[in-house]
C-alpha cells in the first residue's frame, strides 16, 4: 500500500519543479558559459526576454498534472475537450484542472512566487519552499495524492518543463538525446553502494542538470525539510537519490517514470 501525500504541497512541489526546470532549459539552451548561467544578471535577463513564453509552456505541461490529482485519468480528455467548447481561455482550463477555488488561488501564489523569484535574478530554495508553500485552511478538508502518483506527475513535469525550456531557441535537437534513463534504472538491494549510475555516463551538461532537477523535485515533494548533500558523495546518484526518495519502492517509482517519460520526449 502506498503513502498518501497532501495535494497543497504536491501541487506546489509540481508548480516549483516547473519554474526551476525550464528555466535551467532556458539559460542552458542559449548560455555555454557555465559559470554565467546562475549569475543573478543571466537569470534576470533571460527570464524578461521569455516572458512570454513562460504562461504557454507553464499551460503545456502542467495542465495534466493539475487535472490528473483531482480526476480519473479517463476523464481528463473529456474536461478538455468541453472547456475548449466553451472557449476556455488557458487559466479558465487550468482552474478547471485544479478541481476547486481554493486549490486554484493556491496555485496562482505559488506561479507569482517561484516567477518573481525568478524576475529578481534568484532561485527558490529547497528549504525556502518547503517553509513557505501555500497549505490548506484550518476549516479545509484534508485531501492527498497517491504517493506514487505524486512522484510519477513530478517527474513528467521536471523533464516536459526542461526539454520545453531547452527547445526555447527552436533547436529541437538541443534537447540531449545521450541522457538515456536506462542508467538510473533501480539498483537492487546494493543501490547504495553501485557505481554504475554516474554523471561520467550522461552529457556532462544536460545529463547533470536534470539529475540535480529530480534530486531537488523529490526532495520538495517527499520530505519535510531541505536535505543536506554534504556527507554524500557528488557522484554517487544512487546513494543522493536514495536519499530524497527514502525508500526503494519510491525510487524505482521515480526511475520507471523517467524511462516512460524520456521515450515520450523522444518521439516529440
Amino acid at each position: 500500500m502506498t503513502e498518501k501525500i497532501d495535494k497543497y504541497k504536491v501541487q506546489a512541489a509540481l508548480v516549483r519543479s516547473f519554474f526551476d526546470a525550464f528555466s535551467h532549459g532556458v539559460i542552458e539552451s542559449q548560455m555555454e558559459d557555465r559559470n554565467e548561467k546562475t549569475t543573478p544578471q543571466s537569470v534576470k535577463k533571460l527570464m524578461l526576454e521569455h516572458y512570454e513564453h513562460i504562461a504557454p509552456a507553464f499551460f503545456d505541461t502542467m495542465f495534466f498534472p493539475l487535472a490528473a490529482m483531482n480526476y480519473k485519468y479517463e476523464d481528463i480528455a473529456a474536461l478538455a475537450r468541453e472547456a475548449q467548447q466553451r472557449g476556455d481561455d488557458m487559466m479558465a482550463l487550468v482552474r478547471t484542472a485544479c478541481g476547486d477555488e481554493a486549490y486554484y488561488n493556491a496555485m496562482v501564489e505559488e506561479y507569482k512566487r517561484n516567477f518573481s523569484m525568478l524576475l529578481a535574478g534568484r532561485y527558490l530554495s529547497n528549504a525556502d519552499h518547503l517553509e513557505g508553500y501555500v497549505r490548506k485552511a484550518e476549516d479545509e478538508t484534508e485531501a492527498s495524492v497517491d504517493s506514487d502518483r505524486a512522484i510519477e506527475l513530478t517527474v513528467r513535469v521536471v523533464m516536459f518543463a526542461y526539454a520545453r525550456g531547452l527547445r526555447q531557441t527552436g533547436e529541437g535537437a538541443r534537447f540531449d538525446r545521450s541522457v538515456h534513463l536506462g542508467q538510473v534504472h533501480p539498483l537492487g538491494e546494493n543501490a547504495r553502494s553501485d557505481r554504475s549510475v554516474h554523471l561520467g555516463q550522461v552529457h556532462p551538461l544536460r545529463g547533470a542538470t536534470l539529475f540535480r532537477l529530480m534530486l531537488d523535485a523529490m526532495n520538495i515533494l517527499l520530505l519535510d525539510e531541505a536535505v543536506d548533500f554534504a556527507d554524500a558523495e557528488a557522484a554517487d546518484l544512487a546513494s543522493l537519490f536514495l536519499k530524497v526518495c527514502q525508500t526503494q519502492h519510491n525510487f524505482t517509482v521515480m526511475t520507471n517514470e523517467m524511462d516512460r517519460t524520456y521515450s515520450e520526449l523522444m518521439k516529440e
